[in-house]
């Protein structure tokens, strides 16, 4: 395979014990969640070390060191935030990456990604010259696969999408707009936070599914200051996270069955 299939990723695996999987976990971060007999992290570790698209792995701690403390961890190469917000994260992620134009992102609590998920969403990035791409699973390709598991829809012309937490970002973005990141963010999953970015009527047309994926890249671009592509994908696995302690036993449902050969 030629070198520029191939990129370097980090694992996004801050956070503390007041995440709320943590605290039901009894774990000091989400990502030291055990499934399977495994923390959340070395899931994901596993998945993209297995990839022919994925070069050099790193996961980005908190600055406590939880995942450095555990000892659960000693195969995976660790880097610490210097703080404990997102952008923290994203700047210590691009740190560990001095050389590279474009890093993959993967949030530590995606028990079931795989390396085919993986390539197969590197792969379809790779002709795109956007700054940031972003896959969008169909609703009913996560519900066909991973019945149960329900989340939260964009509707759109094209149909109803689910956002995913694998994403490929480029490093001087990562650097000089992630303020800008760190606040789309947080404000992800609230209706207030993204009407105050995104504007009432854009949301408005947003929830009527008025708007289309190229909408969305169009108004995220002016947003953000760069270019983005959102890229419709067939691997449901990589918008299967973890948000709520009930997901950790539907995880484990799906994954036995993965082990098992089901």
């Amino acid at each position: 395979m030629s070198d520029e299939l191939v990129m370097p990723a980090a694992i996004l695996a801050g956070g503390d014990d007041r995440d709320k999987v943590a605290a039901a976990g009894g774990a000091p971060c989400k990502a030291l969640v055990e499934i399977e007999g495994r923390p959340l992290v070395a899931w994901v570790a596993d998945a993209l070390a297995g990839a022919q698209t994925v070069g050099r792995v790193v996961a980005v701690e908190g600055p406590g060191g939880p995942l450095t403390a555990s000892g659960r961890t000693q195969d995976l190469e660790i880097v610490t935030a210097r703080g404990p917000e997102f952008i923290d994260t994203m700047a210590a992620a691009a740190q560990a990456h001095p050389d590279a134009e474009r890093i993959l992102l993967a949030t530590g609590d995606l028990p079931l990604l795989s390396a085919e998920a993986t390539d197969g969403f590197v792969r379809s990035c790779q002709e795109t010259q956007a700054e940031l791409s972003y896959p969008l699973v169909r609703a009913e390709q996560l519900d066909r696969v991973f019945p149960g598991r329900g989340k939260s829809t964009v509707p759109l012309r094209e149909g109803r999408f689910i956002g995913a937490n694998l994403v490929i970002v480029a490093r001087r973005f990562m650097l000089e707009e992630g303020a800008a990141t760190a606040r789309t963010f947080a404000r992800r999953k609230s209706l207030v936070g993204m009407c105050r970015m995104f504007g009432w009527g854009f949301v408005l047309r947003l929830a009527l599914g008025r708007l289309s994926v190229t909408d969305l890249e169009r108004r995220g671009s002016e947003m953000l200051g760069t270019t983005i592509e959102a890229v419709p994908t067939r691997w449901p696995e990589i918008a299967f996270d973890v948000d709520h302690a009930a997901d950790l036993e539907l995880a484990r449902h799906f994954l036995r069955r993965r082990l098992e050969g089901a």
